[in-house]
């Protein structure tokens, strides 16, 4: 069985020993968590030192935007460290750093051992996951360009379906919308698929062009 090398951010100790006692839990995967982790320059170390397969980093940590910073920092002086980050709520500032940062694996405080393992497991398939408590407020976006419009083959849509097409009304690619809406690149080129055969459209940028003449007629 494969061991993962753990770095625990928290401040305070029995959070950190809470997690892990989670990360012990689960029978199928194995996890080594360093222990003398301290405070902010000891975790700095250990990072450049060690470059640990995860960090679960308090979004809060020493309740100010450490965790966030730590977050940078890892990301700069570790690049195959995966960054789980945990908080009790989602702000606005905090959503953009992550969107930023690129972090696909974002957990509620409170979450049980299952959900926990289950972050972990789709971590190590690096498989992005986030809390359902956090779901809708991660997706929140700048307004959507495409209006609900009475197109028949629009209405056969699903939400996601939805959400994708405004998405790439926005201009993104497969992977940025993968890291907004937590699914594989896979997941959503199979999704535009099916959209295109919904709308029973084909050729280069399709959906593109589909949602350019949706804005021009109903806007």
């Amino acid at each position: 069985m494969q061991e993962f090398s753990v770095v625990v951010a928290y401040d305070d100790p029995l959070k950190r020993l809470g997690i892990k006692a989670m990360l012990e839990a689960p029978k199928d995967m194995k996890f080594k968590l360093y222990e003398d982790i301290s405070d902010l320059e000891n975790t700095r170390k250990v990072i450049v030192n060690n470059q640990p397969d995860f960090i679960v980093i308090d979004a809060t940590l020493n309740s100010n935007k450490s965790g966030i910073e730590l977050a940078k920092y890892t990301r700069l002086h570790s690049r195959k460290t995966r960054i789980i980050i945990m908080a009790f709520t989602l702000e606005d500032w905090l959503i953009k750093e992550l969107k930023t940062l690129e972090i696909k694996w974002i957990l509620y405080k409170a979450e049980t051992v299952q959900n926990i393992t289950k972050c972990a497991g789709r971590a190590i398939q690096n498989k992005p996951y986030v809390s359902k408590l956090f779901r809708e407020s991660w997706w929140k976006e700048e307004g959507n360009p495409i209006p609900s419009v009475s197109d028949k083959s629009y209405q056969q849509l699903s939400k996601t379906e939805v959400k994708i097409l405004n998405q790439v009304a926005l201009g993104k690619t497969n992977k940025e919308i993968a890291l907004d809406l937590f699914k594989s690149e896979k997941t959503i080129k199979n999704h535009r698929q099916n959209i295109c055969k919904k709308l029973q459209i084909t050729g280069s940028n399709a959906l593109f062009k589909y949602t350019m003449r949706l804005k021009d007629i109903y806007h």
